[in-house]
């Protein structure tokens, strides 16, 4: 889920780059020249990248949010299988004796590996 969402996110900020560096600037006002602005009604009426670009922006925030939650609640062990540990960690064999670790499983570690 957090790969897919991951790729979303990725297609999400490639296409709002796009959008925003395709849409044409808009003058504010008067300008130096006299230019009058591009929109007849004003700047609140907004064409479709302008609406595209919104909807895309929430997108990422949205995206951008979830992976975070995400992320976040992979680092944590729960509670549960933290007790589960500890209780086959104290389940496990005591070495015999100290310095003999891995002797009753089969395992060489005297260097000689004959």
């Amino acid at each position: 889920m957090v790969i897919g969402l991951t790729i979303i996110f990725f297609i999400v900020a490639i296409l709002l780059m796009v959008v925003v560096l395709i849409q044409p600037g808009s003058s504010g006002g008067m300008g130096l020249f006299g230019q009058s602005s591009q929109s007849a009604f004003g700047t609140k009426t907004g064409n479709v990248l302008t609406k595209f670009t919104t909807i895309l922006a929430a997108l990422f925030l949205l995206i951008s949010f979830v992976l975070g939650y995400l992320n976040s609640r992979t680092g944590k062990v729960e509670k549960k299988e933290l007790q589960n540990i500890q209780k086959t960690v104290k389940e496990l064999p005591k070495p015999e004796k100290k310095g003999e670790v891995g002797v009753n499983i089969g395992v060489d570690v005297s260097g000689n590996n004959k």
